[in-house]
């Protein structure tokens, strides 16, 4: 097959699934995964596609000032992407936490890589709806662990519904760690599913502090629904150096970055 073929056969593979694996296509075309590496290399560069580890997935396009990146990788997928990143993005958070706090933390495999990295010492209460990490901070000896019970979103694991806004109404937190897939200076925190949003809001409403936790691409791109409102984010914390140029809109707009 010419190359010209394959990168249409690529291209229409993506647009009917949103993601294409390396070992996939490598199979389909019948070629090795090297050629296919290069192909998406290609069509990455012409602004096509967008590479992520093992693969691609849609470009992202403009929409107005912000970015729409709206792509429904499964939760194994998304544990792997960006694995770097969030690893240093963990780290950062978990040196915000100290003994006695009480934290609620919500869904995403940032926040999921954040409860991996706590020391093993720690005493802490934890309030989550994230399937994940409540079952990865049960690990932790001297951790208490509330989950957040209600209606199962299987994608995000995460855990919806009018008993769990109740719940979280009666709850003060010290800290509340938010994952996050879009945000911009505009609109603050936005999400693909409704029901998500409204426990993201009512758990931002719970607690004295808001860290969005966000990897530099969810930076300035949205999604339908809006989440958690710039003015209710106390914190951002990226991969990035907090001297990035692309944060210092953040910090004008009163959000503390590390």
């Amino acid at each position: 097959m010419l190359k010209d073929e394959r990168h249409t056969f690529i291209l229409n593979e993506i647009k009917k699934n949103n993601r294409v694996l390396s070992s996939e296509l490598s199979l389909s075309l019948g070629v090795s995964e090297d050629t296919i590496r290069r192909d998406l290399r290609e069509l990455s560069d012409v602004g096509k596609i967008r590479r992520v580890h093992g693969g691609a997935v849609q470009h992202q396009e403009a929409e107005g000032n912000t970015v729409s990146n709206y792509i429904p990788f499964s939760y194994e997928d998304r544990e792997v992407y960006g694995k770097n990143a969030k690893q240093l993005i963990a780290d950062k958070a978990v040196s915000l936490i100290n003994d006695d706090m009480v934290i609620l933390i919500d869904g995403g495999t940032t926040n999921l890589e954040i409860v991996k990295r706590l020391p093993l010492e720690l005493k802490a209460t934890f309030i989550t709806n994230c399937l994940p990490v409540a079952i990865a901070l049960a690990n932790y000896r001297f951790v208490d662990v509330h989950y957040l019970g209600g209606k199962v979103l299987p994608n995000a694991q995460v855990t919806v519904g009018y008993p769990l806004l109740k719940e979280l109404s009666d709850i003060q937190a010290d800290i509340c760690f938010m994952g996050t897939r879009s945000i911009d200076l505009k609109r603050g925190i936005t999400d693909i599913d409704r029901e998500e949003v409204q426990v993201k809001y009512e758990m931002s409403c719970s607690a004295k502090k808001v860290v969005a936790v966000a990897s530099s691409d969810k930076l300035n791109s949205s999604q339908p629904f809006v989440a958690v409102p710039l003015s209710n984010i106390h914190m951002l914390i990226t991969e990035l150096e907090p001297t990035d140029i692309s944060l210092l809109p953040f910090a004008e707009a009163n959000v503390s970055v590390i």
